[in-house]
């Protein structure tokens, strides 16, 4: 590979791969500066503060996407692949700057639409001239990715602002969601949130398989991280990344399998018991009586009923076995009489088609903020009609074992 000279520097390339799960293929590469000088090798942060002045961080900023861009004519794809390029904040913070970038990566040979430009988030709310910059160069016909969010104080409302392309997602996202079921839960949360936007989804730090596996089950579109490949002048081929994935593919799927269809027993067993309450009520058994069996199961937290509005009726029926878990600090939520539960799915789902049975997605529960679902059903009791209703504790994530 030949190295670019400028400012006493020269200007190597490595690309890292950038990798779908879904296509198991790569879609595009990043490209790393490796810059020597004086035979001495500088890390990126290091080049670019050797430039004393906006003026001339642009000029390198300049100068390293050049190199770049020839250096991944060399990488040979027969397929269309983005160039992922992070670009400097001197290039963004005026007009005349935004345009020479996008000059500059015409003249070497790439359309924009080949061309992702990776802005840092946290450089973002330093300045709206920068973001009128990022404007810019969106409307030039280039791809925009904000880089490492989840660092610090992440600011959605800028994320909204700027409708990026892509997202990629900074690494401890994905090292607390390891760690922590419920930053697990927000991390799917987040990828939905960016879907919602409009931008596709990039996790970063994938260095093992559990990293690979969380990342599926989040939802994410693509991932990068020493796991799939690493950065190289020449990085590792589909097949090679394809072939380390797969190695331990099937047993870490054959787990996860295993374990979801202990899930979906445990919540046919509660769905079961469920329908019996049901059916008892509609026969004239009273609700402690009828609930009985239910409340029996280690999954269920509660039972209640409602009446055709929406409100309670009575206090909750808790497992006793639950109940003793239960988080006092909540005791002030516990008794629910009378509360108006008209606007939650499991309500309005049931009301609409009377004697379906409905199960809920996973949501915090109010009244003990556990992870729980509710099973629902309208029921007519008496001639009226109610809406029977169990909380059931969430399947455990499969990874938390």
């Amino acid at each position: 590979m030949t190295r670019l000279e400028h400012g006493g520097l020269l200007l190597g390339s490595h690309f890292q791969p950038i990798y779908s799960l879904a296509h198991r293929r790569t879609v595009g590469v990043e490209a790393l500066l490796r810059a020597e000088q004086n035979h001495a090798p500088l890390s990126p942060a290091e080049a670019f503060y050797s430039m004393v002045s906006p003026e001339r961080r642009h000029e390198l900023d300049l100068a390293v996407s050049k190199a770049h861009i020839a250096h991944f004519g060399d990488l040979g794809f027969q397929t269309p692949h983005w160039l992922f390029l992070n670009i400097d904040a001197s290039s963004l913070s005026r007009p005349e700057r935004a345009m020479a970038l996008t000059n500059t990566i015409r003249e070497a040979g790439l359309n924009p639409g080949n061309v992702v430009l990776e802005v840092l988030e946290h450089v973002l709310e330093m300045d709206d001239v920068l973001i009128e910059g990022v404007n810019l160069l969106k409307k030039a016909g280039f791809l925009i990715a904000i880089d490492d969010f989840g660092v610090g104080h992440s600011n959605l409302d800028r994320v909204c602002l700027l409708e990026p392309d892509l997202v990629k997602f900074d690494k401890d996202l994905l090292r607390s969601a390891i760690s922590q079921p419920r930053s697990r839960n927000l991390l799917s949360r987040l990828v939905r949130l960016m879907h919602e936007i409009g931008a596709l989804v990039v996790e970063e730090g994938i260095e093992t398989e559990t990293d690979v596996l969380v990342a599926l089950e989040s939802g994410c579109d693509l991932v990068q991280g020493y796991y799939v490949a690493r950065p190289a002048e020449h990085p590792d081929a589909d097949d090679i990344i394809s072939s380390r994935l797969d190695a331990r593919w099937d047993e870490l799927m054959v787990r996860d399998l295993l374990k979801r269809k202990i899930t979906r027993r445990q919540i046919e067993l509660a769905r079961q018991a469920f329908v019996q309450a049901a059916i008892s009520l509609m026969q004239g058994t009273p609700f402690d009586q009828a609930a009985t069996p239910m409340l029996a199961m280690p999954d269920v937290i509660r039972c209640f009923l409602l009446d055709s509005e929406g409100r309670q009726i009575g206090r909750n029926l808790n497992n006793r076995h639950n109940e003793v878990n239960a988080n006092q600090k909540f005791a002030p939520l516990a008794d629910t009489t009378g509360a108006v539960w008209s606007r939650r799915a499991y309500f309005q789902h049931a009301i609409d088609q009377p004697g379906v049975l409905y199960m809920s997605e996973p949501y915090l529960s109010m009244t003990d903020t556990r992870s729980c679902v509710t099973l629902s059903m309208a029921i007519e009791i008496d001639e009226a009609m109610h809406v029977l209703c169990a909380d059931v504790l969430a399947p455990r994530h499969p990874l938390n074992g």
